[in-house]
């Protein structure tokens, strides 16, 4: 084994807390040790950062990439940036943002590793008009079960290209990525927000506003209609440019312990909806990069407030023909129950390359919400995998600890390395 491998042993857990699994960490510092373990180790998964919800990077052995962060090349011209995939989205843009470049595709939290990216084919809030992250993937390196290094891209290993992208870590560890950025003249955003007193006055300023590249839409899940707020917007172009420019984050709080159990309940979650719904806003104002794309970083481990019970979080997406009319039933399927989400985060969605066979978004509307975990949350996830699936919907396996194996419409079996595997896949295959 490599002497600069780093082993430790911990109950390990995603961002939702649920489930746990006690796990042998192994972090390598360089590909020689990435090699070493999966030489020396019958079954492993690599992992990120740790932010999917659900059993994706979970196994009881685990292959951190942690320290594999270094910035490899940054072509500040072209905005084409090579990293290794531990980096961290938020570190990079401490780099990229001051030379003019930001991500052209971007999840809603920056801490994030690049090889995270790549295994859940990450989507942001501009999926109709960029796609996912494999849409500005030039070419990644990944070493195979036999330790081979393979260059994949759109011209070279090209059916493991779109294997890798969306498959959970399936097919082999990241070593490194190079993709392209997007130009930006400021660090600001012209934010445009509309308020709608029902869920179809919400869809309907989604179809009102296509022409604003991003957007993203809250639900209140305890009002009678279904009421919300979508949030839109574009970057600003800058009169004179800055350079360079300045990525401005926010404040930092910290939830620092675990909130009892009964703090999330249907009466204070309803109390948070009203403020929140009912909090006053600019039609139109200007905000900063980190306010729009990443608010939840501000608070950090947020994912407290739900207790050690932890959280389920469901997202699936509908295609357009079955998008209005299937929230609506699923919505309604959730009153029916006892389970109230405290977030409800409502995104319309672009066409999907056919080759981006394992990415999650479908043409139409996805809907992801965070339940308290409960008794009663896993009888509820069923009967809403039974309409999703009804729906032609599917579910993210990002964000899965418990729905039922087909949800998510990628087989496990077909990807054949048995050497890397999750508690996600074995979950699915005993099925």
């Amino acid at each position: 084994m490599s002497t600069i491998l780093k082993k430790s042993t911990k109950s390990l857990a995603g961002w939702a807390n649920y489930p746990r699994c006690k796990a042998e960490i192994l972090a390598p510092a360089d590909r020689v040790g990435v090699r070493a373990v999966i030489f020396e180790n019958e079954q492993v998964i690599a992992r990120g950062n740790g932010k999917s919800y659900g059993d994706a990077s979970l196994a009881p052995k685990v292959l951190s990439t942690l320290r594999l962060n270094q910035v490899l090349s940054f072509d500040t011209e072209n905005g084409v940036i090579e990293c290794e995939a531990g980096a961290l989205l938020g570190d990079l843009l401490k780099v990229l943002v001051p030379a003019g470049w930001f991500f052209q595709v971007t999840p809603g939290i920056k801490e994030i590793t690049v090889g995270g990216a790549i295994a859940s084919d990450v989507h942001g809030k501009n999926h109709p008009n960029a796609g996912c992250f494999s849409k500005h993937l030039i070419s990644f390196e990944l070493m195979t079960a036999s330790g081979e290094i393979k260059c994949c891209s759109r011209n070279e290993n090209t059916t493991l290209f779109w294997q890798s992208c969306g498959g959970m870590g399936w097919t082999g560890v990241v070593l490194s990525a190079r993709f392209q950025l997007l130009k930006i003249t400021s660090t600001t955003m012209l934010q445009k927000t509309v308020m709608a007193k029902d869920l179809d006055g919400l869809l309907s300023a989604f179809e009102a506003n296509r022409a604003w590249p991003y957007a993203a839409g809250w639900v209140d899940c305890t009002s009678k209609h279904w009421r919300g707020t979508v949030f839109f917007a574009e970057h600003q172009q800058a009169r004179t440019p800055t350079n360079p420019l300045v990525f401005s984050e926010a404040p930092k709080r910290n939830v620092p312990f675990y909130a009892p159990s009964w703090l999330l309940n249907p009466l204070s979650i309803r109390a948070h909806n009203h403020f929140f719904f009912n909090k006053k806003r600019k039609e139109e104002e200007v905000v900063t990069l980190d306010k729009y794309f990443y608010p939840l970083d501000a608070l950090q481990n947020w994912n407290r407030f739900y207790g050690k019970r932890g959280l389920v979080q469901y997202q699936f997406c509908l295609p357009e023909i079955n998008s209005f009319a299937g929230m609506r039933q699923v919505l309604e399927t959730i009153r029916k129950s006892q389970e109230v989400p405290f977030l409800t985060v409502l995104k319309r969605h672009g066409e999907r390359p056919p080759e981006a066979i394992h990415s999650f978004p479908i043409q139409g509307y996805s809907l992801a919400l965070d339940f308290p975990r409960t008794r009663g949350i896993f009888e509820l996830i069923k009967k809403l995998d039974a309409l999703v699936w009804q729906l032609d919907g599917k579910i993210y396996l990002t964000k899965d600890a418990c729905s039922a194996p087909q949800m998510g419409r990628v087989n496990p079996a077909d990807f054949g390395e048995e050497k890397f595997t999750s508690l996600l896949r074995e979950r699915i295959l005993a099925h």
